[in-house]
């Protein structure tokens, strides 16, 4: 099942006006949220390959984990899509108040340096105060330097590699 927060686009609508009424779903429009809930509880799937290649069982870390997604994330007509930090604390919040054990942050924030001005570091830090652990992407500008996001002290912050 899928629960829909009508306030986690509050911050959006602020901004750029009603989000189309289509996507005031939980539903995922670009896979993005399928894949991120995949790899924190994923079913094992086996056989699975990308074109031939890889050939193995694909699973989540926690396969049998029951998981909750916060979407904050929404398209703007053809620029792409947009977050806010209103929808984004909103999200935390919702999260802390489910109950929630471990959160998985498939966010990023292009400034990274002022803790103070960043929902994510903002709302892991109330997630940690609560005893949520908080998970979230390193970001993917890299490889130049200083392109890491998600670098508050108390978010364990994991990126990826393109080394096999």
């Amino acid at each position: 099942g899928a629960n829909w927060y009508k306030v986690l686009f509050k911050g959006f609508e602020s901004y750029f006006g009603n989000l189309s009424s289509d996507l005031r779903t939980p539903r995922d429009t670009d896979g993005h949220g399928t894949h991120t809930l995949s790899t924190a509880g994923g079913s094992p799937v086996h056989g699975a390959n990308v074109l031939g290649f890889g050939n193995g069982t694909a699973k989540g870390c926690s396969p049998r984990a029951r998981v909750a997604a916060y979407k904050v994330l929404w398209p703007y007509k053809d620029y792409g899509s947009f977050c806010f930090d209103a929808d984004i604390l909103a999200a935390f919040d919702a999260a802390i108040y489910d109950g929630v054990d471990v959160l998985s942050v498939s966010l990023g924030m292009f400034y990274s340096t002022n803790y103070f001005d960043n929902g994510i570091a903002i709302g892991a830090f109330h997630a940690i105060l609560n005893g949520i652990s908080v998970v979230a992407s390193a970001g993917n500008s890299g490889p130049d330097l200083g392109t890491v996001e998600n670098v508050a002290p108390w978010l364990l912050t994991v990126g990826a590699s393109t080394i096999d």
